[in-house]
């Protein structure tokens, strides 16, 4: 047993209570703390006390599906849970099917948007059949007689994988039909490039013409003329000859000298520089024959290319032409002065022919492997020129637009499909939170049979629970004495209350729930408003338990109810203080005080009792502005029971009627312009009142009672 309590220090004023007893009985009006004791007792001692609260109607709730109540406290506090549950799955069904009276639902919508993608997605494919239909129609050579709207598809997705544009211009048009159209080229054998090291021309020639040359006579020629003249003349003349110039004879001596001027080295260079002078000119000759690529011999493709290369070759052999006769006539001066050595020469060598050899070579390679894929490079011809019709097909359609649009869709769709799942996936879980919740359920038919025996009792009240078969135990329709079924929600607050009370006692006794443990009984306001014909079952049952508490159960009654308070608690104060203890909750200043009461003289006798025992103690407490609140419950009270008006009652005295008539201000008003009264003014002023009524003896005898107390 529990004898001490820690409280609250912002609700009460003393934090500590001791002396608490078997049996104990608090009264205090709302808000004095009555429920903060009972959350502190099951803060405190869960652990190790089997404490059991009642506090109205947990164990009892309406079960709408069933028409019935979900009894027990643990079915009742499941039962909302299963409301939620139903609640939450009611939701979802209506928006996973069809709903007339919710067009707009998730299913609807998702129904919507997936007959407005496939209507666009229609769309677009009967674009795609017309435009290959068109395309097969105008363009059979590039498409085939079984071109369809599959192969349409496919040319869409090459054209989107297409790192290059397919857009064609008129002259890409045009080179992709002619190569269509053309035929097999027959290719010769390799054209060749001369191999001439021109350098060597250059250096020999430089050689021959700063050789020197010794005269062995010294003879004199006015010219250079005249003595290539001489030098020419021998040839064709002998010692005796007569001159053929001048008609002299040649002496012997004469022709001697000569001879020895133009010595067998002159002759041998000068034979060096005529036969240098003929290799020059065969080398330009060959120049001459050599021929530019012949154009015919490759596929179009290369012409350009074979264009450039033959430029090339015209301006090298040019270049090598110039170059040859720069040499020729540089030779052709030394001859003409055979004697006078001549300086260096200086050229720049032209490029050779091993570039262009190059070139033609790689080309002529190409040329002939494109010969020999011709068949493959005709069938990408006729793909890129299709796929340049297919492109501009699609761009009469607005394809870019039409398929960002479908896009829009198909994302729009998934989400609402997606979210069709993920609440038809939550529709499962809340199905099977339902049945795990329906598992949670407690047979409570021990206790419905106890509760229906106690409610025969209550005459033509009586009604009877009636268990109701399926999965979910607990449930109970609601009978009427003559066999009728009542629908739940015609159970009034009290019905409610005597029911979940009735339980809250079997439930006591469940040996299912018994424990080593010692037992603490609260009852935390038990007693309702609506409980006028259950109250006497409510106090009669209570007071049979607080007879009969064993050893090891401790009872807690708390209370505002003065009605209930003065009927529980009848013969309380006859026998066995020692287990029984009183306490009154007052509030001051904001706080809760706890007052025991220790005799049956200082215990409250009727409601009436209790206004002017609350009267006294305000005034003990100094407190003239609470004061006003149970004095007009007393006038109030006063003029009710006598059949007097309060414009009788308050007749002689204005204020006090501005002061104390209920009809002036609510019940619970608490505020008032007491003009600086003090609570010897207003207990004079009611006194007043009591004696123009002729009612001094009434007032004498609450007032000095209650100060007596």
């Amino acid at each position: 047993m529990i004898t001490e309590l820690q409280l609250p220090s912002d609700r009460f004023n003393d934090t500590t209570y001791s002396g608490l007893k078997q049996k104990n009985f608090i009264y205090g009006k709302n808000g004095t703390g009555k429920s903060t004791i009972t959350q502190t007792i099951s803060d405190s001692f869960h652990d190790t006390h089997d404490v059991r609260i009642f506090q109205g109607f947990d164990s009892v709730a309406e079960n709408s599906v069933l028409n019935a109540i979900s009894l027990g406290k643990e079915n009742a506090s499941i039962q909302p849970q299963i409301d939620q549950v139903n609640l939450d799955i009611s939701e979802l069904e209506s928006e996973l099917i069809a709903n007339e009276s919710r067009p707009d639902n998730l299913y609807a919508r998702c129904q919507a948007k997936e007959k407005e993608y496939k209507e666009q997605d229609k769309a677009i494919k009967d674009n795609f059949r017309s435009s290959a239909s068109e395309l097969k129609r105008e363009h059979t050579n590039l498409t085939g007689v079984t071109y369809d709207i599959r192969n349409f598809k496919n040319d869409i997705e090459s054209i989107e994988k297409s790192i290059s544009c397919v857009s064609l211009s008129d002259t890409e048009k045009e080179q992709f039909q002619q190569l269509i159209n053309q035929k097999e080229i027959k290719i010769d054998s390799k054209q060749s490039f001369p191999n001439i090291d021109i350098s060597r021309f250059l250096k020999a020639t430089n050689e021959i013409i700063t050789t020197e040359l010794a005269k062995s006579i010294i003879l004199e020629f006015s010219t250079i003329e005249e003595q290539n003249w001489v030098r020419q003349g021998l040839n064709y003349h002998d010692k005796g000859d007569v001159c053929a110039f001048c008609n002299n004879p040649i002496s012997e001596q004469r022709l001697d000298q000569l001879n020895h001027f133009f010595s067998d080295n002159v002759k041998k260079f000068e034979t060096r520089l005529s036969h240098a002078i003929e290799l020059l000119k065969i080398k330009k000759d060959e120049l001459s024959k050599i021929k530019v690529i012949d154009p015919s011999q490759f596929y179009p493709v290369y012409h350009e290319q074979i264009s450039v290369l033959n430029t090339s070759i015209l301006e090298l052999i040019r270049k090598y032409t110039n170059f040859l006769d720069f040499l020729i006539e540089t030779l052709e001066q030394r001859k003409s002065d055979l004697f006078t050595t001549m300086s260096e020469i200086s050229y720049k060598i032209p490029d050779s022919f091993e570039s262009i050899h190059e070139q033609y070579g790689k080309i002529y390679v190409e040329n002939k492997k494109y010969g020999q894929n011709l068949t493959i490079k005709k069938e990408e011809a006729k793909n890129k020129l299709r796929l340049n019709l297919v492109n501009i097909e699609l761009s009469g359609m607005d394809y870019s637009q039409e398929i960002s649009d479908l896009k829009d869709l198909a994302i729009e769709k998934k989400r609402l499909a997606d979210e069709l799942q993920i609440n038809k996936n939550n529709l499962i879980a809340l199905r099977k939170q339902k049945d795990d919740l329906i598992s949670q359920t407690i047979d409570e038919s021990i206790a419905a049979e106890r509760i229906n025996k106690a409610l025969r009792s209550l005459g033509n009240h009586s009604f009877q629970l009636v268990l109701v078969s399926g999965e979910q135990k607990g449930q109970y329709t609601i009978k009427n004495i003559d066999g009728s079924t009542r629908d739940v929600d015609t159970l009034s607050t009290g019905e409610k209350n005597i029911v979940s009370f009735l339980w809250f006692l079997a439930d006591l006794d469940n040996p299912s729930k018994k424990t080593e443990n010692p037992q603490i009984i609260i009852f935390d306001d038990p007693m309702n408003s609506n409980d006028d014909t259950t109250q006497y079952l409510i106090i009669s049952y209570l007071q049979d338990l607080i007879n009969n508490l064993s050893e090891t159960q401790q009872l807690f009654i708390l209370t505002h109810n003065i009605h209930f308070y003065l009927n529980v608690r009848y013969d309380w104060w006859r026998k066995a203080h020692k287990t029984k203890l009183t306490l009154h909750l007052k509030k001051i200043d904001g706080k809760s005080k706890i007052l025991p009461i220790e005799t049956q003289d200082e215990d409250l006798k009727t409601s009436y009792d209790a206004l002017w025992t609350e009267l006294r103690w305000l005034y003990q407490q100094d407190k003239p502005d609470f004061m006003l609140n149970p004095i007009r419950r007393i006038f109030e009270t006063f003029s009710k029971f006598n059949n007097i008006s309060p414009s009788v009652l308050f007749k002689n005295d204005a204020e006090a009627k501005k002061l104390f008539d209920v009809n002036s201000h609510s019940i619970d008003d608490l505020e008032a312009d007491l003009n600086g009264k003090t609570k010897e003014d207003i207990i004079s002023k009611v006194s007043a009142i009591f004696r123009s009524n002729n009612a001094q003896s009434h007032f004498e005898k609450y007032w000095l009672v209650s100060n007596e107390e």
